[in-house]
């Protein structure tokens, strides 16, 4: 499943930065996939019994806006039956076009929501650690870490909990006896 997501996403991604538009396609292919969150929508264009002219009627009426090459990538997963691999593809395709633009993307999970001083702060920080020029902060909350941060950027996990930081302690001191 995720490759044919990858494969339609590696060449919208090709396309698009060939022709200089990575703004706009990122931003038609949110809107597209908003109307293609819809599960009667989705639901519709991945009917077998529905001609695809009908099926290609209703993307053009529903994302008449949305240019006509992001209307053909719609089109063309339609066609083919992997209209239901759309969101894979978006969201691939959004990685690839923040990793041409030098940003990552990291979940963040702290003790207590941050203000935002505080998240720009781990921003900067997370960006300089990864050698980025910004990372792009998705978070949650969890009071079981007491305090601090746990970032996952990518594959690299970093730990900078309270938790985390209180058990290396207790494990150290049960290693070796204190004078």
């Amino acid at each position: 499943m995720a490759a044919t997501g990858r494969r339609y996403a590696q060449a919208a991604f090709e396309l698009a930065k060939e022709k200089n538009n990575l703004d706009r396609w990122e931003k038609d292919l949110a809107q597209a996939a908003e109307v293609l969150g819809d599960s009667d929508v989705l639901g519709f264009l991945d009917a077998p019994q529905v001609a695809d002219s009908v099926k290609l009627d209703g993307i053009s009426k529903l994302m008449s806006d949305v240019d006509v090459l992001v209307r053909n990538t719609v089109n063309l997963m339609t066609v083919n039956r992997d209209i239901t691999k759309f969101a894979d593809m978006y969201r691939l395709f959004s990685e690839m076009a923040d990793e041409h633009r030098g940003i990552a993307r990291a979940e963040v999970v702290t003790a207590v929501p941050l203000d935002d001083a505080r998240r720009s702060k781990i921003a900067d920080g997370l960006a300089k650690l990864v050698g980025r020029t910004e990372v792009k902060i998705s978070e949650s909350v969890d009071p079981e870490i007491i305090g601090g941060v746990v970032a996952k950027v990518g594959d690299r996990l970093i730990d900078g909990s309270t938790r985390t930081q209180l058990r290396a302690m207790r494990d150290s001191l049960a290693e070796r006896p204190v004078d």
